[in-house]
C-alpha cells in the first residue's frame, strides 16, 4: 500500500496521507514519499493547485511514536539526520511554488499541525481537534515551530506548546490557525471549490503572490520596501500573462493562461 496517494485532475493535484490504520502518523518512509511527491508536482506545469488531505478518520496524528522511539535510541547524528529530513519536508511545503490547501479532520496534532501551518490555506471539518503533545513525551515541537508560530502567534504558542492542551476547530479558527470551518461531509467539496477559484488566477501571478507575502511579512515598511514592491509590480505587469489578463478583462472574457 502506498503511504501517499496522488492524483492530478483539471489542474488540481490531490495528495492523500494513506496510513489510516495509524491515524496517518508520520514516519520516515512517509516523509520521503511526501518529499518526492512535492518535487514531482512542483515540476509539473499541469498541476496548478496542491490539495492535501488524510485518508480515514483523521488527517494526521503527528509523528509515529514507534518510529520516534527507534530513532531516539540511536546516536545524536542519526537523530539529527532524521530531524533534518522532517525539517526539509516542512520547508519544502512552506516554500512550495504553487498554492497549497490543507483539509483537516479528526486528529490534527504535532507534525500534522506542522503540515497544516506550512500550507497557504487551511480548512477544517467541525470534528477536527488540534494540539501539541510533545512536552508530555519529553520533546518539543521543534521543526514545526517556525510555521506554527507564524500561523498561531507567539502568545497562543506559549499556552498550547507548554500545556499540550487539545482544542477544537472553533478555537483554531479564532486563533487564525485555520481559515474556514465546514461540515465534515463537505470538507473535500469545499476544498475543491476553493482550488477551482484559485485556478482562475494567472499561474505566474499566484507564485509571485506567494513570494510577495513571504518577503513583505518579514520586512519593515520603509522606502526601500516601497521600491521593491514597485519593481515587483512592474515586472509582473510587463509579463505575457498580465497582458492577457488585462485584455481579457477589457474584452469581458475569461483569460487564457495557456
Amino acid at each position: 500500500m502506498n503511504l501517499i496517494d496522488f492524483s492530478l485532475i483539471d489542474g488540481i493535484a490531490m495528495v492523500t496521507l494513506n496510513r489510516p490504520e495509524k491515524r496517518n502518523a508520520i514516519n520516515g518512509a512517509m516523509v520521503q514519499a511526501l518529499l518526492q511527491t512535492l518535487t514531482t508536482i512542483a515540476a509539473d506545469e499541469r498541476a496548478r493547485v496542491l490539495l492535501i488531505r488524510g485518508q480515514g478518520d483523521h488527517f494526521c496524528a503527528g509523528a509515529d511514536i514507534g518510529w520516534m522511539q527507534t530513532i531516539a535510541a540511536g546516536s545524536y547524528n542519526e537523530n539529527y539526520d532524521d530531524a533534518q529530513f522532517l525539517a526539509d519536508l516542512m520547508y519544502s511545503l512552506y516554500t512550495f511554488p504553487k498554492p497549497t490547501i490543507v483539509l483537516a479532520h479528526g486528529a490534527t496534532v504535532g507534525g500534522g499541525l506542522g503540515l497544516l501551518a506550512a500550507c497557504d490555506i487551511a480548512i477544517a471539518a467541525k470534528d477536527a481537534s488540534f494540539g501539541f503533545a510533545e512536552v508530555r513525551i519529553g520533546i518539543a515541537p521543534s521543526v514545526i515551530s517556525p510555521y506554527v508560530i507564524t500561523a498561531l502567534g507567539e502568545r497562543a504558542a506559549h499556552y498550547y506548546f507548554l500545556t499540550g492542551e487539545r482544542f477544537g476547530a472553533d478555537v483554531a479558527y479564532q486563533l487564525g490557525l485555520i481559515h474556514q470551518v465546514t461540515e465534515n461531509k463537505a470538507l473535500e467539496s469545499v476544498g475543491i471549490a476553493l482550488a477551482k477559484t484559485m485556478l482562475k488566477g494567472s499561474p505566474k501571478a499566484l507564485t509571485a503572490v506567494k513570494q510577495l507575502i513571504r518577503y513583505v511579512a518579514k520586512e519593515k515598511i520603509t522606502e526601500g520596501l516601497a521600491q521593491k514592491t514597485a519593481e515587483h509590480l512592474a515586472q509582473l505587469r510587463a509579463s505575457p500573462e498580465a497582458q492577457e489578463g488585462l485584455r481579457a478583462f477589457i474584452e469581458k472574457r475569461e483569460p487564457q493562461w495557456g
